[in-house]
């Protein structure tokens, strides 16, 4: 099985490493396919890097080239981003004919949280409406859909606290019916539902579904930082033992949809 990492985030974004260090360290931890994908989403108020302009990320792609280049390891660079509520990411193709890899993620609702409960209804049946949308749009992967749900009145607590938090709106909301229509939308699509290493999402029984379905899977960590970087053992193991679809890398947003059984 190889050991691939095609989630991460560096200081360009919200990582604590540099991509030196980043590809540095995943060397040094036997990562054989990595990729940088740090946000780029000016609509994404929560972003410290929101106001990066194009000619920025296109010297930060660069700069990970390079990084890549005196490396004994495949390195990729892409970004993560978000879309509008009918799932149109809004980049240029200046910017989608220089990545790599795509990640679409569900970050954030065009609606006022402000005064609704963690498990309204109503905001919920948005965020499954958005992600019906985001899996016919023009990203690779769909980002973490059942990991880092973006639940309103979360200020405050701690990531455990948080992590409790989304495993009981998924078990709530995201049934199998609502996954029988994202499956057969994402294997129309080609695009990719993300197995996340920093959540350990989605359930079970959600990847064993989708892949009856014929959906194709990425791997990534989504690390901040050194201790999360590859943290893939249960993405890894899943895709040896149900022999799932990856969709892997190959440059400058070409694929191979492979079975990752050895």
């Amino acid at each position: 099985m190889r050991k691939t990492d095609w989630h991460i985030h560096s200081d360009f974004s919200d990582g604590q490493l540099s991509v030196e260090e980043i590809v540095r360290k995943a060397q040094k931890l036997g990562l054989q396919s990595i990729a940088i994908t740090d946000h780029f989403d000016p609509y994404d108020r929560s972003l410290r890097n929101r106001t990066a302009g194009e000619d920025e990320l296109l010297r930060h792609f660069d700069r990970i080239r390079r990084a890549g280049s005196s490396s004994s390891i495949e390195v990729f660079a892409g970004i993560e981003t978000g879309s509008d509520m009918d799932g149109s990411m809004r980049l240029s193709e200046r910017i989608l004919s220089q990545c790599d890899i795509v990640i679409c993620s569900p970050h954030y609702l065009d609606l006022e949280k402000e005064g609704r409960s963690v498990f309204d209804a109503e905001y919920w049946s948005h965020y499954k409406t958005l992600l019906l949308k985001q899996a016919s749009n023009a990203g690779d992967v769909l980002g973490h859909p059942e990991g880092y749900l973006p639940a309103p009145g979360l200020e405050g607590t701690t990531f455990a606290q948080r992590q409790e938090i989304r495993a009981e709106i998924a078990e709530k909301f995201l049934d199998e019916a609502f996954y029988r229509q994202l499956g057969t939308l994402l294997a129309e699509s080609g695009k990719a539902f993300e197995l996340h290493g920093a959540s350990g999402t989605p359930r079970q029984w959600v990847v064993e579904l989708l892949a009856d379905l014929g959906v194709c899977f990425s791997i990534g960590s989504d690390a901040h930082d050194e201790a999360f970087l590859g943290k893939n053992d249960r993405a890894w193991r899943l895709a040896e033992e149900k022999e799932l679809k990856i969709k892997n890398p190959l440059g400058k947003r070409r694929f191979e949809i492979c079975k990752e059984s050895r």
